[in-house]
């Protein structure tokens, strides 16, 4: 294998584990085993009070517009990364500039999906919490 094939696939490989790394969604399915849209729509079917109902669906909504920001920088990563792997006289020091900003938006996304997840247990009984997600 080439030298140039070598840094090809590592670019795939970094490009990948970044763009896998999961966004606010795959924390949210990952946290939950359900998508944002599945767990919302069990939720409000099993909320028969308007108001309630209403403070569900804003949670829901602050989720995705936070999944949004989180996936907007993961993108921003992703391209960075992509941008330094194509340049000869990029630096071991600019690659980690990214993966740490990388980090910092992983623990992000599962900040958010952990706060998410605050806000809508603070919604529910602890009775349709348990219907929502049964112990097994």
């Amino acid at each position: 294998m080439s030298c140039r094939q070598s840094g090809q696939i590592l670019i795939v490989l970094l490009g990948g584990g970044l763009l896998l790394g999961g966004s606010g969604l795959a924390a949210g399915v990952f946290l939950t085993g359900r998508t944002t849209s599945e767990l919302r729509k069990e939720t409000v079917a099993m909320v028969a009070d308007t108001g309630r109902r209403q403070r569900i669906e804003a949670v829901f909504k602050r989720w995705e517009r936070e999944v949004d920001r989180i996936d907007a920088a993961r993108d921003k990563n992703l391209k960075a990364i992509f941008e330094l792997g194509r340049r000869h006289d990029a630096t071991a020091a600019e690659f980690e500039r990214v993966y740490a900003a990388a980090d910092t938006t992983d623990a992000d996304a599962l900040k958010t999906a952990l706060d998410m997840r605050f806000a809508l247990r603070g919604e529910l009984s602890a009775d349709e919490w348990r219907r929502l997600f049964p112990q097994k």
